[in-house]
């Protein structure tokens, strides 16, 4: 599919009454919102994986998701792990009961498979998921039964929980479509409700999200235009990427007051290589930017609330070094 139709069908979808439902609706027949169990779970996991690398337990941890979506899978997979509760909260109305009674019967069939990957003992997995009564037909009481409590609309930016009460903040594949005025000030909240020590977790794909319907672009192919002429084909509204660039990620969480634990980034060669013979002509926003972080397309941050020092006590050198960043090709 050429990317500028989809591109302009989202444009004009964005802009008629009920926008929402229309869009949901089209996702419905297109099967684009369907549950892809082993992608969704490997995303999960992904989350799971940093969070423990960066030596902070699930088990009876409170934790915050920014950005429900469509399938409540991450949500899911920490509290089967032992969290003591997940919120959960979206601007968007995309979850609905039916796609979580789904979503929850299709990790039946997974229960092993998370036990390995969590590290948390089969009875226990088994037990938790074993108590949910699948009858239950409200959303609200059909989450609480695992401890989740779901927020439509939900504003990041004023989670309503109290100042450090938080041990994980996590989102995935959401920090691309928040402009940076609101990302910063999602980033600042999830400073103010974590606990001193408690990490946010975000694993996010900065890349141009139509790559993905036409091959015939590169995954940095939105760097051509300017704001003004990406508003207008097609990046604004519900198709609305920040285009941000890697390196602005990383000032952002160490300006909003985040210790970098874990900066980990993905490139793209094919979009390298094409920045780089000039085969992709940089709009002059983007012409700074040094190449190979332009075509950064995936990200992995694991961002850190600084322990309390004693005021008497120097902070260390170490704890105020911007991490090493781990580029993957």
């Amino acid at each position: 599919m050429n990317w500028k139709l989809k591109a302009h069908l989202m444009a004009v979808i964005s802009r008629l009454p009920a926008a929402d439902q229309i869009y949901h609706r089209l996702q419905q027949v297109a099967g684009t919102n369907k549950l892809h169990l082993d992608r969704d779970l490997e995303r999960a996991f992904e989350l799971v994986r940093l969070t423990q690398e960066a030596e902070c337990s699930i088990q009876q941890a409170s934790i915050l998701e920014v950005g429900t979506g469509w399938r409540p899978l991450v949500p899911f997979v920490f509290a089967l792990s032992g969290a003591k509760n997940v919120y959960t909260l979206d601007v968007n109305p995309w979850l609905t009961h039916e796609y979580a009674l789904e979503t929850w019967k299709a990790l039946g069939t997974r229960l092993e498979q998370i036990a390995a990957e969590v590290n948390v003992p089969l009875v226990d997995i088994r037990e938790r998921y074993r108590k949910v009564d699948f009858s239950v037909s409200d959303l609200h009481e059909f989450l609480g039964q695992i401890n989740i409590t779901y927020q439509y609309p939900g504003d990041a930016r004023e989670s309503g929980l109290p100042e450090n009460s938080i041990d994980i903040v996590i989102s995935s594949n959401v920090l691309e479509h928040i402009p940076l005025d609101v990302q910063t000030d999602i980033h600042s909240e999830s400073l103010r409700i974590l606990k001193n020590g408690g990490i946010a977790v975000h694993r996010f794909n900065p890349q141009d999200h139509y790559s993905t319907v036409d091959g015939k672009i590169t995954n940095a192919n939105f760097l051509r235009y300017s704001q003004k002429e990406w508003n207008w084909l097609g990046g604004s509204g519900l198709s609305y990427h920040n285009r941000l660039r890697a390196p602005a990620y990383r000032t952002m969480f160490i300006e909003s007051g985040f210790d970098l634990r874990v900066c980990r980034e993905r490139v793209d060669e094919r979009s390298l290589k094409a920045i780089k013979s000039g085969e992709l002509p940089l709009n002059a926003e983007f012409i700074s930017e040094l190449p190979r972080d332009l075509a950064v397309d995936y990200m992995w941050v694991v961002a850190q609330k600084p322990l309390q020092q004693p005021q008497d006590q120097p902070t260390s050198e170490s704890s105020t070094e911007t991490p090493s960043v781990s580029l993957h090709s």
